[in-house]
């Protein structure tokens, strides 16, 4: 017999914004959401800066919302900030950023242990070049480095946002078989198997619908509010 979804947590870039690639948030998903409100908990898993969780979370109504920022990395659930690792891959980003030209995304002052490198062309082509750095400077075992789709993350090896959410569950004592989360990228896979029900949206990566247990048929924030409906409406009530 299942158990109910507990716990909704939401990526943001790719999976609440119009289409990836995108910034601009889709209403559909932002109104979804607030109909969810009171209805079951809701947090974000984001690879975003903490600040702009914060933000974001306050302006789409979810003000009390459990945040896990930078990948992972950082866990802010009620009025606690919890760092994840005590390693920051700041002087190694600054490294890179000498080393192969490299730009520093607009949040990577607000960042600190996850950060993020602008990309123009192909993300896996920089993400193998970054790690081929990594092992020229002996530090590539304690650094991941992977592509959101809108940035290069390069953060502590043991940061990820499937380490970040079995904690979570934990600070909150959810079980995380009771658990949702819907993502779109490869980042979002690996914590697609620590929860009840993975969800990927209609065009997220390869590997994150292939370790889903669900995929929307619609896109990005479409996605979210079509599993948000199929949710309210009882037909996802259960987790297996």
């Amino acid at each position: 017999m299942g158990m109910g979804i507990n716990l909704l947590l939401l990526d943001v870039d790719g999976t609440l914004t119009v289409n990836r690639g995108e910034l601009a948030l889709e209403p559909e998903a932002i109104r979804a959401i607030q109909r969810a409100r009171g209805r079951v908990r809701i947090g974000l898993v984001t690879g975003n800066a903490l600040i702009v969780a914060e933000a974001l979370a306050k302006y789409i109504g979810l003000n009390d919302a459990p945040i896990i920022a930078e990948n992972g990395c950082i866990i802010k659930v009620n009025s606690s900030t919890i760092m994840l690792s005590a390693l920051s891959a700041r002087s190694i980003a600054e490294e890179l950023i000498k080393r192969l030209g490299l730009k520093p995304t607009y949040q990577y002052p607000c960042r600190y242990l996850d950060m993020t490198l602008d990309v123009n062309g192909d993300d896996y082509n920089v993400v193998n070049r970054i790690r081929e750095e990594l092992i020229k400077m002996r530090v590539n075992e304690s650094y991941a480095v992977e592509t959101s789709g809108y940035a290069v993350h390069i953060r502590p090896i043991e940061c990820s946002k499937a380490t970040a959410i079995r904690r979570l569950c934990e600070l909150i004592n959810v079980d995380c078989s009771t658990v949702a989360f819907i993502g779109d990228s490869d980042i979002d896979a690996e914590a697609f198997k620590v929860v009840g029900l993975g969800v990927a949206v209609g065009n997220a990566t390869g590997r994150a619908k292939e370790h889903a247990k669900l995929v929307t048929r619609n896109p990005s924030g479409k996605g979210v509010a079509e599993f948000i409906e199929l949710m309210l409406s009882g037909g996802i009530n259960t987790l297996t």
